[in-house]
């Protein structure tokens, strides 16, 4: 039993241990170190794929993916470490999406594993009611994340635990009916306090669309808006308690994503077919930050041609998706929300929010019927894999290889802001008695 299940153990403890801010000590920031545990999950995931008799792609995914190798194979010969960067969590994602997709159905611990990641993400969003104090008295706000200083990471990690929540309930697991209001209530607090208009707006998005897609679940929607606006009314008097000028932690303006937008479309007009190049702004130090908050306009400005064509590839697995009545309501509109996240953050970025979407992701695409496939099928499948697990494992060795070795190192280069690495425009990690 444990055998089967030994991804979903995985990611699961990844997503706690990430939650929790616990650190095992392979690198001295947890950002980086949650980067670098990507690798076993990774390398996990590759090898059930080659071994595994379950995993048959379709003609139109092997079709895509051979042609968007051959692209990159002819491109990557004049690229940068920062390229090879994304490219590497690209692959390893892909990996970890494709065996979970397959090993996700019909698991028995499923709820259970679900449960302790919510129940993980919840521990940390009980201190908001000690800041809150603190705050009413003091006038300052004291952070109450575990993992302090990834306030954008743990509102992306936390959209699709929502909908994984409302699924726990539709399955009437055991107190869900005191739990949901509590978590709920806790997780709309934090993303008021920190002022997570992406979250927010992803979630309303999701619940919308729920809304309209399950008719036996919209009194259950409509409560979850009560337990939401009880939350902002929270946030709201904590304010007026307070004093509204020192709320400092209320957030307006677009955080310069249009600045960066405009500026990655015009070097983008130089280079429409190649792009930019992955990691561009992280390259260049951009000064605003070193990724534009827009999955889909990063694939298209960085990546070019091979971006197009992958995000064509996800516009038709969306809407077969939403085409298939095998799929539950509720994960139609998680996916929904979690594209919608990946609009105007960086919940595609940060190590600890993409596992938790690629998480959902395959919780959602688990549940399609599974079309027959002929021997070719197999056998194509197993070499496209194979392609792609000797890239991977190049890139691995080759551009992270001391990286992976360096125990207890850390990014340090320019101002931190995330891309790969907590400091974006990190090359490689260094030793923490060479940080000054």
């Amino acid at each position: 039993m444990l055998k089967k299940n030994i991804i979903l153990l995985l990611m699961g403890i990844y997503l706690i241990i990430a939650l929790m801010g616990y650190q095992i000590g392979w690198s001295g920031s947890q950002y980086d170190e949650l980067r670098l545990l990507q690798l076993p999950l990774a390398v996990y995931a590759l090898f059930n794929l080659f071994l595994t008799r379950k995993v048959k792609y379709s003609i139109c995914t092997q079709t895509i993916f051979f042609i968007t190798g051959i692209l990159i194979s002819i491109q990557q010969i004049s690229w940068n470490i920062f390229q090879f960067q994304e490219l590497w969590s690209a692959i390893a994602l892909l990996f970890i999406l494709s065996i979970l997709v397959y090993e996700l159905k019909g698991k028995t611990y499923l709820l259970h594993v679900i449960a302790l990641i919510i129940v993980s993400a919840l521990i940390p969003c009980l201190f908001i009611i000690i800041s809150i104090i603190k705050f009413i008295f003091s006038k300052q706000w004291y952070d109450w994340q575990f993992n302090s200083g990834t306030i954008r990471i743990y509102d992306s990690v936390i959209v699709p635990l929502f909908f994984l929540l409302i699924f726990l309930k539709n399955n009437k697991y055991p107190y869900i009916d005191y739990f949901y209001p509590i978590v709920i209530f806790f997780f709309s607090l934090a993303w008021f306090f920190d002022g997570a208009r992406s979250a927010l707006f992803a979630i309303i998005t999701g619940l919308l669309i729920f809304f309209l897609l399950s008719k036996g679940n919209r009194r259950l929607v409509l409560k979850t808006f009560l337990y939401m606006f009880s939350a902002f009314i929270v946030y709201k008097s904590t304010a007026y308690f307070a004093d509204k000028n020192t709320m400092t932690v209320m957030r307006s303006g677009t955080s310069l994503r249009a600045e960066m937008w405009h500026f990655v479309f015009e070097q983008w007009t130089q280079h429409p077919f190649t792009g930019v190049g992955g990691g561009y702004l992280s390259k260049i130090q951009y000064k605003y930050g070193h990724h534009i908050h827009n999955l889909y306009l990063r694939l298209i400005f960085e990546w070019g041609i091979v971006g197009c064509i992958f995000l064509v590839w996800i516009i038709y697995q969306v809407i077969r998706l939403f085409l298939d009545k095998n799929v539950l309501p509720i994960a139609k509109a998680g996916v929904v929300a979690v594209l919608v996240d990946a609009m105007f953050s960086g919940s595609m970025i940060y190590p600890t929010s993409q596992i938790a979407c690629i998480f959902f992701i395959a919780f959602a695409f688990s549940q399609r019927k599974v079309a027959s496939s002929s021997q070719f099928s197999f056998l194509s499948t197993k070499v496209l894999i194979s392609l792609w697990g000797a890239l991977f494992l190049y890139i691995t060795i080759i551009y992270l290889g001391q990286d992976l070795m360096c125990w207890g190192c850390s990014s340090y280069v320019g101002r931190m802001a995330p891309n790969f690495w907590e400091y974006g425009g990190t090359e490689h990690l260094i030793s923490i008695t060479q940080i000054p």
